[in-house]
Formats: C-alpha cells, sequence, structure tokens
C-alpha cells in the first residue's frame, strides 16, 4: 500500500516536477562506465530519474547524468575525459572500476575538491583521500562478516580457493583467524590450504586433489561468470555430495541459475546486501518499475533476486548524494562550478568540502540495506550480509551479519532439524558393520535371505529404531578389518573409520568405542551404550569335596599313631592298674574287713578313660594310684595337643579350600609372572594402556608389547576362546559389554575388578554430516524411553535353561559333602551299639530261659514284652538257681 501510495504521488507530482525544473538548477553528475547499457549504467540513469520524481526531494534537488565510456586499463584516457567534464561543470564523479584509472580520478577529484564516489571493491590507501565515497561494503569489515560466517558453521579447515590475488585481500582477516591452526585430524597439516585457480578454465585436476585431500569445506572466491563452471566441474570429480560444503564469497552468486546443481544434496552457501523480501526493497522496486513506465525507459525491469550488487551499489550511491545535495541547501543553492585541470590556481568547487562531508554522516536505507560511511575514510562502514543456502526452490534465506550485532539466524531449531530430515528422506544411507556378536550375525539362514534381511544383533534392531524415528532407508555395508586404526606412515584409517573418514559409508556402527584419535577422524552422535575396558578370567575351580574331609587336617599316619597310642595307653594303665595295689578298693566301704578287693581300671574301663579324654568328654571311671594318674596326666596333655591341633588345621583347611580367584583387580596382575595378560592390537583397548598417563598401566602396556604376538589378540573372540582355554593363566582385556555378554553365556569365565576406565560406543559419520543432529535426536528420544535398555536386554540376556548356575556365597560355611562323613560315622556308631544290644538280649533270653526252665521262644516273647512297655522304669529281679560269681575256690 505504501509503494502504491508513493508511485501514485510520483505520478501526480510528475508533471509539476517538470515545470518546476525550469526554476531550479541542475547539477550534472558523471558516470564512468567500462561499456556501454551496462547494468551499472542502467542503475545509474534509473536512480537520477527517481530522484527527479520524488517529491520528497524534487523541489531541491534536480540531477542530470552524463555518461562517459572509458577504458579502465587506460589511466591517460580516463583523465581526459573526467578533465574535459570538469571545465563543463559537475557536482559528482562515479566511477570507474578500474583499479589505476580509479587512482587517476580519485587525484584529479582531490584536487578540484569534487566528490568522487565508487561501487567497486577497493582496498583502503595508507593515505585517505578527501574528496571520497565507497557505497561498496568496506574490504576490512567486510573480510569480519566472512570470517564469522565460516566461524558460525563450525569449520575448524577449509580450502580456499581463489581467482585473483586482490580474493586473498579481501579475505585477508579469515586467512589470519585460521593460519595458525591445524587440522584436528592431522597435526602437522595446516588448517587452511590456499590454491589458486587455473586461468585455462579446466579446474578438475586441481579439484581432485581437493578431493583426495578428503577436506569437506571450501570457500570459492571468485568472479560471478565461472561460479558455474566451477560446480559443475566439482561434480564431475564427486565433490557435490552430502559432506562437502561451499561458501561462495561473490555478492552475486545469488543471480546465478544454478539448475540441476539447486537439486544436489551439497550445502551451499552464499551472501549477499540485498533482502528482496524487507518493506524498504519492496518500496523501492515499485516506485522504479513506475518510474520506468512513467518515463517511457527503454530498460529491463529491475527485480531485486537477480540484479547485480553493483547495479544496486550505484542506484544507493546516486540516492546518497541526493540526499547529501538536499541537506547542503539543494541545487537551488549549490551550483556546479567550471574547474580547470590545466589552471593551477584553480581553487576549487566551493561546495564540494561541504558536500562530501554530509554524504559521510548520512544515513539512508537503500537496496542494499543500511548505509553508513566512515567520516575520515569515506568507506561505507555499515552493512547487512544476508546468509542465504541453495535449496530446491533457490536461495533460502538462514541469518544476518552485521558489524554491531554479529550472527543471528533467521530460522528456529525445529525448522533446521525440518530440513535436515527433509533432507534424508530421498536418501539410502549406507551402514558400515562387521560381524561380532552380539552387535551384528548372520541369521541361520542368511543364504536363502537378501539384503538387510540376511543380519541381526543390537545394531541391527537399532539402525532399524533409528530409521523409523528419522524416516531413513539404508543398506549395510560390512568390513571385516576391525574397528579401524590409523597407519602412522599413511595418515590412512582402515576398519569402519576409513569407510567413513574416506566418505564411502554415511555411519558406521558397532562396538565402536569413541576415541580421541577417531574423533580426529570421524563424528560422532550422543553415545548409545556407556562401558569401561575391564578383565574377563576364568572362574577358580570348584574345591573337590570329600565325605571324610574331616580326616583331611590330619595324615593318615597321624591318624594310625593316635590309634596305636590311644590302645597302647589304655593297655599300659591297665597294666598298672593291676600291678599298683592302690588302684584295688573296698567294693563296701561299709565292710571294715572286706573278703575281696575290686579294680574299677579294667580293660574296658581304660578304653572308655582314654577315649572319654581325648574326646575331651572326661568319665566316671578315674585312676587312683599315683603312677596310673602320671600315666593319665600325660595322655590329657597328648590329647589337648592332638585336640586343639586338629581345630586349628581344620579351621585353616577350610578357609584355604574355599574357591578364590587368582586375581582380584588390576594391580594383582602386575605383582605377578605366571598369568599372563593382553588385549586386542591396535584398538581402542590397546590405545587406552599406550596413551594413558598412569605408571601402572604403562608399564603394563609395556610387557605386552614385549610378549607381541603371544599375548596380543586380532580380535575379541581369540581372546575370549585363549582365557577359556588356558584356565586362570591367561587374562584379557576387554570392554565390559562384551564381558558382560560373554559371562552370561560361558560359565567358565567372569569379570574381575572394576572399570579401568570410561567411554561410549556411538555411531560415526563424517564430520558437519547434515543427519548428524537428526540421528543424535533420535538416539536420545530411543535412550529417554528406555528402549535401548530393552534392546540390550533383548539380546544380553539368555533363557533360563542357558543361565550358569548361581554360585554359592563365598563363606566359611561346611557343606554336607565335607563333613557327611562325621554323619556317616554317628550312624555306624548307632548301629553298632544297637547290635551289641541285640547280642546282649539274646544273650539275656538265653540265661532267663535257662533259669526260667522256659523255651527260648517263651523267654524271647515274655523279655520282648517288657521291653515294649516303654512306660515302666522297674525291672523284677529273676533268681537263678546257679550264680554267675566265680567260687572263693577259683
Amino acid at each position: 500500500m505504501q509503494s502504491a501510495a508513493t508511485a501514485v504521488v510520483l505520478f501526480l507530482l510528475s508533471g509539476f516536477a517538470v515545470c518546476a525544473a525550469k526554476d531550479v538548477g541542475r547539477i550534472t553528475i558523471v558516470g564512468l562506465f567500462p561499456s556501454e547499457d551496462s547494468v551499472e549504467q542502467m542503475a545509474f540513469e534509473l536512480a537520477i530519474h527517481k530522484v527527479n520524481l520524488d517529491p520528497a526531494l524534487s523541489d531541491d534537488v534536480k540531477l542530470e547524468g552524463r555518461i562517459e565510456i572509458v577504458d579502465i586499463n587506460d589511466g591517460y584516457l580516463t583523465s581526459k575525459i573526467v578533465c574535459e567534464s570538469l571545465e563543463s561543470g559537475v557536482g559528482a564523479i562515479f566511477g570507474p572500476a578500474g583499479y589505476e584509472s580509479s587512482a587517476i580520478v580519485q587525484s584529479i577529484c582531490d584536487s578540484m575538491e569534487v566528490p568522487h564516489i565508487e561501487t567497486h571493491w577497493k582496498m583502503n590507501p595508507r593515505q585517505q583521500p578527501n574528496y571520497y565515497i565507497n557505497v561498496y561494503p568496506d574490504p576490512v569489515v567486510l573480510s569480519r562478516g566472512y570470517t564469522a560466517i565460516v566461524r558460525d558453521m563450525d569449520w575448524t579447515s577449509f580450502t580456499l580457493l581463489y581467482q585473483r590475488d586482490e580474493g586473498l585481500l579481501r579475505l585477508q582477516h579469515l586467512i589470519q583467524d585460521y593460519s595458525g591452526l591445524t587440522k584436528l585430524s592431522d597435526t602437522e597439516s595446516s588448517a587452511i590450504s590456499i590454491i589458486k585457480l587455473p586461468e585455462n578454465n579446466d579446474f578438475r585436476p586441481m579439484l581432485k586433489e581437493v578431493k583426495k585431500s578428503l577436506e569437506s569445506h571450501i570457500v570459492l572466491d571468485c568472479d560471478t561468470d565461472i561460479i558455474l563452471t566451477v560446480l559443475e566441474q566439482a561434480e564431475d570429480v564427486g565433490l557435490m555430495d552430502d559432506y562437502h560444503s561451499f561458501i561462495i564469497t561473490s555478492l552475486d552468486a545469488h543471480t546465478i541459475n544454478y539448475g540441476h546443481l539447486q537439486f544436489k544434496r551439497t550445502n551451499i552457501t552464499a551472501v549477499k546486501l540485498i533482502d528482496p523480501s524487507s518493506p524498504t526493497v519492496t518500496s523501492i522496486m515499485a516506485d522504479l518499475e513506475f518510474v520506468q513506465q512513467r518515463m517511457n525507459l527503454n530498460m529491463e525491469v529491475f527485480r531485486a533476486d537477480t540484479i547485480t550488487v553493483n547495479a544496486l551499489l550505484m542506484f544507493d550511491a546516486v540516492n546518497v548524494y541526493a540526499k547529501a545535495l538536499r541537506g547542503i541547501g539543494g541545487t537551488k543553492a549549490v551550483k556546479a562550478e567550471p574547474n580547470s585541470c590545466t589552471n593551477r590556481s584553480s581553487t576549487g568547487w566551493s561546495s564540494g568540502f561541504s558536500l562530501i562531508n554530509f554524504m559521510r554522516v548520512v544515513e539512508i536505507d537503500g537496496l542494499t540495506g543500511k548505509l553508513r560511511f566512515d567520516q575520515n575514510s569515506g568507506y561505507r562502514s555499515y552493512f547487512t550480509l544476508e546468509m542465504v543456502e541453495l535449496a530446491n526452490t533457490g536461495f533460502k534465506k538462514i541469518g544476518v551479519w552485521d558489524p554491531l550485532n554479529e550472527m543471528s539466524y533467521t530460522r528456529t531449531r525445529n525448522q533446521m532439524l525440518d530440513d535436515l530430515v527433509n533432507a534424508n528422506m530421498n536418501k539410502t544411507f549406507i551402514v558400515a558393520s562387521k560381524i561380532t556378536e552380539p552387535y551384528m550375525m548372520l541369521k541361520e539362514d542368511h543364504k536363502n535371505r537378501v539384503g538387510n534381511d540376511k543380519y541381526e544383533g543390537y545394531v541391527v534392531d537399532l539402525i532399524h529404531m533409528i530409521s523409523e524415528e528419522i524416516n531413513i532407508t539404508y543398506e549395510f555395508k560390512l568390513r571385516n578389518d576391525g574397528n579401524g586404526k590409523k597407519d602412522k606412515k599413511t595418515g590412512k584409517w582402515d576398519g569402519l573409520i576409513g569407510e567413513v573418514h574416506e566418505l564411502r559409508a554415511d555411519l558406521a556402527v558397532c562396538d565402536l568405542t569413541i576415541t580421541h584419535d577417531r574423533r580426529t577422524a570421524v563424528d560422532f552422535t550422543t553415545p548409545f551404550m556407556n562401558l569401561g575396558i575391564s578383565i574377563l578370567f576364568s572362574k577358580p575351580k570348584e574345591p573337590e569335596t570329600n565325605l571324610f574331609s574331616f580326616t583331611q587336617p590330619l595324615s593318615f599316619h597321624v591318624w594310625i599313631y593316635t590309634a596305636t597310642a590311644y590302645l597302647g595307653l589304655s593297655i599300659i594303665l591297665y597294666i598298672l592298674a593291676r600291678i599298683t595295689p592302690n588302684e584295688w578298693q573296698n567294693p563296701h566301704p561299709c565292710a571294715t574287713e572286706p573278703e575281696e578287693l575290686e579294680n574299677s581300671l579294667s580293660l574296658i574301663n581304660c578304653l572308655w578313660f582314654s577315649l572319654g579324654s581325648i574326646l575331651c568328654q572326661g568319665s566316671e571311671v578315674l585312676p587312683r594310684a599315683f603312677s596310673t594318674r602320671v600315666c593319665a596326666s600325660m595322655w590329657w596333655f597328648f590329647a589337648l595337643i592332638v585336640t586343639q591341633s586338629y581345630t586349628a588345621n581344620w579351621t585353616a583347611f577350610l578357609t584355604s579350600s574355599r574357591k578364590e580367584s587368582a586375581i582380584k583387580r588390576v594391580e594383582d596382575l602386575d605383582k605377578q609372572s605366571t598369568i599372563k595378560y593382553g588385549c586386542v592390537r591396535g584398538q581402542s583397548t590397546a590405545g587406552f594402556f599406550e596413551n594413558s598417563d598412569v605408571n601402572l598401566y604403562q608399564k603394563m602396556f609395556s610387557v605386552m608389547e614385549t610378549y607381541g604376538d603371544t599375548v596380543m589378540m586380532f580380535d575379541n573372540k581369540q581372546g575370549v576362546d585363549r582365557v577359556k582355554k588356558e584356565r586362570e593363566a591367561y587374562a584379557f582385556f576387554m570392554e565390559s559389554s562384551t564381558i558382560e555378554y560373554e559371562v552370561q553365556r560361558n560359565c567358565d569365565l567372569t569379570e574381575v575388578g572394576t572399570w579401568l576406565d570410561n567411554k561410549a560406543y556411538g555411531i560415526a559419520m563424517p564430520f558437519n554430516a547434515p543427519h548428524r543432529t537428526a540421528v543424535s535426536m533420535a538416539l536420545l528420544k530411543l535412550s529417554e524411553s528406555g528402549k535401548l535398555m530393552e534392546l540390550k536386554d533383548k539380546w544380553w540376556s539368555v533363557s533360563e535353561e542357558k543361565m550358569c548356575p548361581v554360585p554359592k556365597k563365598d563363606s566359611a560355611e561346611l557343606d554336607v559333602n565335607e563333613v557327611g562323613g562325621m554323619f556317616v560315622i554317628l550312624i555306624l556308631g548307632c548301629m553298632l551299639g544297637f547290635l551289641f544290644s541285640l547280642l546282649e538280649f539274646l544273650w539275656n533270653i538265653r540265661k532267663v530261659a535257662v533259669a526260667e526252665k522256659l523255651s527260648p521262644w517263651d523267654a524271647f516273647k515274655l523279655e520282648l514284652k517288657f521291653v515294649l512297655k516303654c512306660h515302666h522304669s522297674t525291672k523284677p529281679v529273676r533268681h537263678t538257681t546257679y550264680s554267675d560269681e566265680p567260687s572263693s575256690e577259683d
């Protein structure tokens, strides 16, 4: 509405302006152009017409344009044309573009005190001119802008392709900012490589070298007319893929028709000075369209998205001049005065000084944004760089930069993620992996299957879940040479890391540890599994159990000697008791003159006394004589020593027989020489020991290197097999997650000690991969929802039938298998006692049958009937007709 209203006002006042032109004087401004009908010339003329028709300026400012075609390489002819123009009186000189001719024109303008206005890139001179304005961005500030854009894209290194030497001056701030840095992947290589484009327009050999260097970031500084040629030849050598990014420094890069290249997945970023969607630009373009129609100008219609930056700057330059002219009084008060280059007494234009100073302080909003100038140099100190990205529909604005506010993005994080998701929809991702249980395995019937259906495992399910989250398709690619290690001579990586580093795979996933060295070659997502290095070792053998383990504290000979001593002592005590008179006692103490004496230490009682003593139980039979007491005392001392020794020995035996691992922590391995230890050569675990600052780990790595291939394995499977084969003679360092998997399936294996470090598995991908954020976000979502834990349980756990038995608690408890012999002896003793009791019962029946004159069977029933009456505690005495006692004659 505003632009339409302005156009109407211009139309209504145009007639008045034409009439008033007779009363208002005109100031002639000269435009120096290298050729006729150039777009800059068209902008120059169109700007003059708009100023003359602008109701805000027409009352005070009237301009007349003069076009001069000059050879920018011919300084003499250019100076001659400028001097001839000055003789007729001019208010300003615009151009030219050449460096030498521009310097000559500037010298003349300074002498004649006439403003000199330029719209092209030009390096700041050491001696700043007095009558100079350049609407092109200040080279130093512009270089800062390029540096900010590269830095904000997180480029740690890049290759600069430039066409002319002035390009190095234009990007000097960027070059200096990266010149002291080195590549992450190679600390000996500079972070920036500078290559000049060949002049024959055959860029393929040079681009092949760039691709061979594996540098994925390219800054292209060249003329607009060869940008498309460079990009098309980059496509021919394979640089136009997902993992290569271009920043084009030309401010006219947005005016090119990129054709099929805009459908490529390569990130192409450009910068421009104009924002076609801004209200100011929209209003100005509408006014210019009206001016063209009103004045019947035979020229192309201006389009903000295709017009060159020099044409835009020329238009803004004329408007800056017009506004400054109005500020000092307009053409009513200011008149152009003739000047002669040959007249040394000429004092110059009287209004030139005030006009140039006003131009340096004026601020306007033009087609190239806000214009603000350095008051000392006259260079444009403030401008806005539009950061645009090539998409299927053309360039899309993603951010802006200006000297005051620095970088700011115009799209939200969600929009960025949506763009990444949409970019991944039409691509099949190559996922590199390797056959390793349980991460990637071949199905039993894999020969009858094709594609991804041949595989199963943790990684297969993980990639499938990620693909469902971010809506991508994928294809597995197998490698069999490990996760990846760097050749110190060639600097190249093999294995999964090599696939990603050389851009042959989009993703690499397996038991791939995130390490510092690998991080210098590839990028990693958010970790999907945390782990640490631990020790895989064989379980200690179960101790052999013996039913008569309680006899093992004493040797067989000691048991024989003890039994012999027991029998010998009992016999000696019996003999001494028979010899000594003090052991013969009156059986009836009430009888003062007994007829017989009794000795209580019979052979049976001596055996009972000796047994009670050694078993610490005592006896009702005790020796009375001094000799027998001395003998008994020595036996008690012997019994004390044997009993206590047995107790102590059995305690030690029980403790030593408990199953115990030969090593409990990593320090135990270092303190011994019997058990060898090793890890997988060249992988992350070996790198941990090699690069560790801990003396213990460095020492252990030296030991492993000394033994070489005798302890270092080629893969985890070989290490696990050796641990199982060489029981308690070899320990293997590996990741705890893999140890957990192996221990659940091999009951003879165990994990020893705590983790030596903390690390994680991640998905590898090339640096600055467009899908990195999407994959990381998918992993975070799976982790927060608990699906990653469920996935691990699925592939790590085993069925109940295959589970290892739960081991006994490591304590001093005795098992029945170890002390069962005591129960056997107890049972045998009871059975022996029952047998003797039965024999005594039968012998008593025989005596009763004789005494009662009964049959043995009747006597048996009589005695058995009494035995079965358990409630009776007394038994009648049966008198016999004969006596069992010996006669006095005996």
